[in-house]
């Protein structure tokens, strides 16, 4: 929440959103002070706050047309990154606040919402009815949250009114959702694809030993050996196809049918409407805020979109001169399909950039003929009986006649009373919570696809979240000549319950019935709880020295159900600064206009054991039990052991150091910056240890290892002009990363430290490592000669014949060599997946640099802004490219256009191995290794915006206080090291925070909108 006060009369006392704000008028006049800005449980001028924090206003917000507000922090905040990892509109993006909060814990930060902890949807919340958001970073300003501010804290104010403005907005937009980012370069041309297919067996056949390789290829080309023959759409057989010296399709053959671009059916350009209307105003003792909002956005994908409705109310009312008020409700009800998104052969994305472009859409006879649908009508889906890829699925078909439907009812809401007990001294409580209701409804029809064996089946789940919060809090606030003080004491109970049920059935009677009356079978049905407490007791004490020197201190003790023994915890922090431009030394320097050096030191936790990703959530909410799932034994209930509890398990906890400097240079403030330097140790990390199998269970969880997230971020911006009707502002932030672990857990085995752990593909963790340094077989390039691929062994001559022999390999290097410290180890190549050596190679996925730009301009009534993202430096692992760069059985796969660069003859020089069809020997070509680490560097145009007022006098003479038309564009543009990778939607670029490969990824859609916003 941003507000600009004006003091009226000396030792003035404003109370805004439930807190209050101190302020003292140094003469007789009234002047302007510095912004007064939420943190924690409580309001400072930002000039007097010794953290770190970044502030995003309604005017930023707005310039952005997102389904979910999180979204709108995007380039927004140094040190802030917003992963957007799903198209899917109304989706949540992933939050990282200044690097990795845990190794295999909750990496997403705590969300406030006026002044409550947020436990719902983001999606939720309406933009139009935030105010600001609030981006708390280090210690000062997080450690008041304890157990739960070691990932950051994002502060979101709701919009309130304004005694004496009452004010009516209505804005309406439109707007088209489109996949403007391109998608990857592959192969489009059937007679390209069949004439690679073509030479993949022939090389086959030649380095199987067959006399005629050309025959060989043409008997297996349309075969069960290669791709069916009902896929042959040539009116040839394979000899009369391909020319075999050319291994091209020979000029003048004619097809039977042109196959469908799978795109064309998939994609589409959709729209998007929003209408939002507000009214907002007060008289005397109340203020009040009413919002009404809409949302149809339509995603790029059939049968995908999002609906929401919602509705915001605040009230505030001065009941008695020492007894204020606060009532605030917000709700929200969507309707959401989900169609064509599954991480597996359901997903649209997948079969668009990987089906091979030989195979139709609709279903064709011996002919080439369309076949006619007797269900639906149209024509028949192709199904892929026989087909390579896909076999007995069609997506694009799925997402026509299934269904993927979610509906949620969510209300979140909060209570706050404030009693003026004598001068500076008040009691304040506040009661709030959420509660939310999710109905996800999947439907698959009896006729064709996965269910078409089941006569059909429906799958119901029923989710239902329910926290509530109550704080009681003493707070004190006065100013004792040029000692100012400000402190509090609170308690505050938080309860958190979800509840979880769902259930299938199959066999319908009713073809498109969805209901469970509808079926006839039964399959298992499934519900359970999660829930957990905490209690908490705290305080803060800010004090400053006539405005110039600053000291500020908490302390919270939380304790937390989720613990079975070590259950409660302290926290604390402290933070110095000093707003040197105050000083008498300082007045006649005209350099700084403003200059405030701080530091602060303290510690947070985090009781948030698992990623939301995780399978196991169980694990998240009662670590400390031994876990049993029910069973059936001869008709007699019987429990099955899962896995043992951790009954010492205990918070992640991190001490965090900051040291900053911000400030505004020359007269009229023509730079204004800050510069932040952070240091995050985090001790008691959540970490997997093996036991030995004779104790019968894998893994043990345990509190280990040592890592730290160090770094500096910064903010400029430069008002370049800033003239009566022109003006141009420059604003650039950015965040340098390193992140270690510098000790690694102990091991059972050993006794001593573990020396590595690559329990996620392609990254080991070791001491001097970081999280994301990568561990992976080292690429060699392609053997000249024979178009074999080659990768590094690393190896021990045993026999001294100065080569490399098989069983000679080392298999994991570091390891090897923590073992065998003076090993005589040698390096050659070998053209076996399985002998190279996994190793460090010197690369990570943590970048170098990221962060946005932003232009802002101005001439009289227009206004355009743009925001770019960008990153430098780091390496990404893409997985999607390694997909498209294989050899397996032709048919199975399309190819990226790369594979035109494939070795052929001898001799020639290439990095693209021979292609053989899945030939022994040949069927790691696309293995993980080096060869697909691409650099992460991207520039992103994330947003534009374009905007005329309408003058006041204009405006009025048409009955509107002010009239604003606009155009925008969001998520434009993106230039990368390959067509088609996006390394912005995950923490590593590659494979999706939840694991999933890209391949099946919903790429962020792009939306161009106009919209009219009207005040009376």
């Amino acid at each position: 929440m941003n507000v600009r006060l004006k003091v009226l009369t000396a030792g003035a006392l404003f109370f805004i959103g439930g807190q209050f704000a101190l302020a003292q008028k140094d003469s007789a006049t009234s002047k302007e002070i510095d912004e007064v800005i939420i943190v924690g449980y409580t309001a400072v001028k930002k000039e007097d706050y010794t953290g770190s924090v970044s502030k995003v206003s309604t005017e930023n917000i707005s310039k952005k047309n997102v389904s979910n507000v999180a979204q709108a922090l995007t380039g927004e905040a140094a040190g802030v990154r917003v992963m957007t990892s799903s198209g899917q509109p109304g989706s949540e993006p992933d939050i990282r606040i200044r690097g990795f909060g845990s190794v295999s814990g909750n990496r997403e930060p705590l969300y406030v919402l006026d002044g409550l902890p947020y436990n719902g949807n983001v999606s939720a919340l309406n933009p139009e009815d935030i105010e600001s958001m609030t981006v708390l970073k280090d210690a000062a300003a997080t450690a008041i949250y304890g157990s739960r501010g070691s990932n950051g804290v994002v502060m979101i104010q709701s919009k309130k009114g304004k005694a004496g403005k009452d004010l009516i907005t209505i804005e309406t937009k439109i707007g088209f959702n489109s996949p403007l980012i391109p998608r990857y370069d592959v192969i489009t041309s059937p007679e390209q694809y069949i004439g690679l297919s073509w030479e993949a067996l022939y090389n086959q056949g030649k380095l199987s030993g067959s006399a005629d390789p050309v025959a060989y290829a043409n008997a297996r080309l349309f075969s069960s050996a290669g791709i069916r023959p009902q896929y042959n759409m040539w009116n040839a057989t394979a000899g009369e196809l391909i020319d075999p010296a050319t291994h091209q399709v020979r000029p003048g053959v004619t097809r039977k049918y042109d196959p469908e671009n799978w795109k064309d059916y998939g994609f589409q350009t959709s729209m998007r409407s929003e209408t939002n209307l507000s009214i907002s105003g007060g008289e005397g003792k109340t203020t009040y805020y009413t919002g009404l909002g809409y949302l149809k956005d339509e995603g790029y994908v059939i049968n995908s979109n999002y609906e929401r409705y919602s509705g915001r109310l605040n009230l505030t009312h001065q009941a008695k001169p020492w007894l204020k008020g606060e009532f605030n409700l917000g709700y929200a009800y969507s309707n959401t399909n989900r169609n064509g998104q599954s991480a597996d052969s359901g997903s649209i994305f997948w079969f668009v950039d990987n089906i091979p472009s030989i195979y139709p859409l609709f279903l064709r006879n011996a002919q080439g003929q369309l076949v006619n649908d007797p269900v639906f009508g149209g024509y028949q889906y192709d199904y892929g009986t026989g087909r390579g890829f896909g076999a007995l699925t069609n997506s694009i078909a799925d997402a026509t006649y299934d269904l993927d439907n979610r509906k949620k009812h969510e209300i979140n809401g909060n209570f706050f009373l404030k009693a003026d007990l004598m001068k500076g001294l008040s009691i304040e409580t506040r009661f709030g919570g959420q509660y939310y209701n999710n109905s996800r409804n999947d439907y698959s029809n009896p006729y064709y696809g996965s269910a078409a064996s089941m006569l059909g089946s429906l799958y119901k789940v029923r989710t239902e979240l329910f926290s509530w919060n109550f704080l009681q809090l003493a707070r004190y606030m006065n100013r004792f000549g040029d000692h100012g003080v400000q402190a509090f004491a609170a308690h505050e109970t938080t309860d958190w319950k979800y509840n979880y049920l769902s259930a299938s059935k199959y066999g319908l009677i009713i073809p498109d019935g969805s209901e469970f009356n509808n079926a006839i079978n039964q399959s298992p049905a499934y519900s359970y709880i999660y829930n957990y407490t905490l209690e908490s007791y705290f305080g803060q004490v800010m004090y400053d020295y006539n405005n110039k020197y600053l000291f500020s201190g908490s302390v919270r003790r939380d304790g937390s159900s989720k613990f079975l023994f070590n259950k409660w915890d302290t926290f604390y922090s402290v933070g110095l600064g000093w707003v040197v431009n105050r000083e008498d030394f300082m007045k006649n320097i005209s350099f700084f206009n403003r200059l405030k050096l701080k530091a602060n030191y303290g510690t947070v936790g985090n009781q948030s054991l698992v990623s939301k990703y995780a399978g196991d959530q169980n694990m998240g909410y009662y670590p400390g039990y031994n876990v049993y799932n029910p069973g059936n034994f001869m008709g007699l209930p019987a429990a099955a052991f899962d896995r043992i509890g951790y009954p010492d398990l205990t918070w992640e906890k991190s001490k965090v150091f900051d040291v900053g400097a911000e400030f505004t240079l020359f007269k009229n403030r023509i730079i204004e910056g800050s510069v932040d330097y952070f240091h995050k140790t985090t001790d008691n990390l959540i970490f997997d240890k093996r036991l030995a199998p004779s104790t019968g269970n894998a893994i043990k969880k345990v509190n280990d290892g040592l890592m730290v997230n160090q770094g500096i971020e910064f903010a400029f911006t430069a008002h370049i002009i800033n003239k009566e009707n022109f003006y141009l502002d420059l604003s650039v932030n950015g965040e340098h990363l390193r992140n270690k672990l510098t000790r690694m857990p102990i091991d059972y085995d050993t006794g001593l430290e573990k020396v590595l752990d690559i329990s996620e593909a392609g990254f080991g963790r070791a001491a001097g490592h970081s999280l994301y340094d990568y561990y992976m077989r080292e690429w060699a390039g392609v053997n000249p000669d024979t178009g074999a691929a080659q990768w590094t062994v690393h190896y021990v001559d045993g026999n001294n014949n100065g080569k490399f022999d098989s069983g000679e390999q080392i298999t994991s290097l570091h390891e090897y060599m923590a073992q065998n410290p003076n090993a005589n180890v040698q390096v050659g190549t070998t053209e076996v997946y399985a002998q190279a050596t996994q190793k460090f190679i010197g690369k990570s996925a943590i970048p170098d640099l990221r962060g946005a730009f932003t232009l802002n301009a101005g001439y009289k009534a227009f206004s355009v802004s743009a925001q770019f993202l960008y990153g430098i430096g780091g390496y990404s692992y893409d997985d999607a490219y390694a997909n498209l760069m294989h050899n397996s059985v032709v048919g199975n796969n399309n190819w990226h256009q790369d594979i035109t660069d494939r070795w052929q003859n001898p001799g020639d020089i290439t990095n693209v191995p021979r292609l053989t069809s899945n030939l022994a020997g040949d069927n790691n070509f696309n293995s993980m290794s080096t060869r697909f680490l691409t650099k992460s560097d991207y520039l992103a145009l994330n947003n534009v915006r374009v905007a005329y007022n309408l003058p006041g006098q204009y405006a009025r003479s048409i009955g509107f206080n002010g009239l604003t038309l606009s155009v925008s564009g969001d998520n434009l543009w993106l230039k990368t090291k390959r067509t088609g990778f996006n390394p912005t939607t995950s923490e590593t670029g590659g494979r999706s925070n939840d694991g999933a490969g890209t391949m099946y990824r919903y790429s962020p859609l792009s939306t161009i909108t106009f919209g009219v916003k009207a005040t009376f």
